[in-house]
């Protein structure tokens, strides 16, 4: 994950620093930002923020604090870890684990990315891939009940491998899960439309095996 743009302010996020702009969707804006303490501690963090002009809405809102509880109970190796979500008048954003490496879309194609065990390379990519998702897929709540998560969007862009070899699953923001109170639209698609089954594609409602397939 590279920085490649410069804030065009300097945004204030508490005790965390804006270094640099690392990518801006639909709804949000992700920084790479540096969180400082006393001593002189620094480490590197990831936030995302929801957009200004759709924190006045409501939908939005929901739909962006819904991903951020869900990510902030997700506790696994391979899921990508939050730290903080923080909920204030003027700013709503996300906090999470900075990696260094790049996505597995990034490596696909490229020579020698896997090392010489090519073919075992990738296999273990997946399966630590896919041990994030059967963790996300069995969360349950604080009562042990099943939760039902759903991430809806498995796809070589949110399979993130850093330089030292870990696995993350990353991206929950378009997730379900049975106590979501925000809802999607009836027929509305979420996803990509390359890796998604046929239920999806066509709006209907869907379980764990959507993110399988």
């Amino acid at each position: 994950m590279s920085s490649t743009r410069t804030p065009h302010s300097q945004k204030s996020f508490g005790k965390y620093r804006p270094i640099a702009i690392l990518g801006r969707g639909g709804m949000a804006t992700v920084y790479l930002a540096a969180a400082s303490g006393p001593g002189g501690f620094t480490k590197l963090v990831v936030i995302k923020e929801l957009k200004p002009e759709l924190a006045e809405e409501a939908d939005y809102r929901s739909m962006f604090l819904e991903e951020a509880r869900l990510a902030a109970r997700l506790n696994h190796p391979n899921i990508v870890q939050t730290f903080e979500v923080v909920d204030e008048e003027n700013v709503q954003f996300i906090v999470m684990e900075y990696l260094e490496g790049q996505s597995l879309r990034g490596l696909r194609g490229k020579v020698g990315a896997f090392g010489d065990a090519l073919v075992a390379g990738q296999a273990r990519i997946v399966a630590d891939m896919l041990a994030g998702l059967h963790a996300a897929h069995e969360l349950t709540d604080f009562d042990g009940r099943p939760l039902s998560v759903v991430h809806r969007d498995v796809s070589p862009h949110n399979v993130f491998v850093t330089y030292d070899g870990e696995v993350k699953l990353v991206d929950f923001g378009i997730a379900k899960a049975v106590d979501s109170s925000a809802r999607t639209s009836t027929g509305a698609v979420k996803g990509k439309l390359a890796y998604m089954p046929p239920e999806q594609a066509f709006g209907l409602g869907v379980d764990r095996r959507a993110d399988v397939f």
